[in-house]
């Protein structure tokens, strides 16, 4: 199915027009960069809730297994 995919979205990138494509191509990259610094935005709330926890274990207010804890697919 992933070949499908791409195939039909190199199909509909080599029907554009030059200026078209370099649109394109820079709405993607915009659309990437967000992406990255959305996972960035992630990461660092993550790390954040792990040195939470951590200090939380340190002053035993928690429990070790609270520390890695994490809500969906992160």
């Amino acid at each position: 199915m992933a070949n499908a995919l791409e195939q039909r979205a190199s199909d509909i990138f080599n029907s554009l027009g030059e200026k078209e494509q370099g649109v394109a191509l820079y709405l993607l990259q915009h659309l990437f960069e967000l992406s990255e610094d959305e996972k960035q935005a992630k990461n660092e709330a993550y790390l954040a809730k792990i040195r939470r926890g951590i200090k939380q274990c340190t002053e035993e207010r928690g429990i070790m297994r609270d520390i890695v804890e994490v809500d969906g697919d992160e």
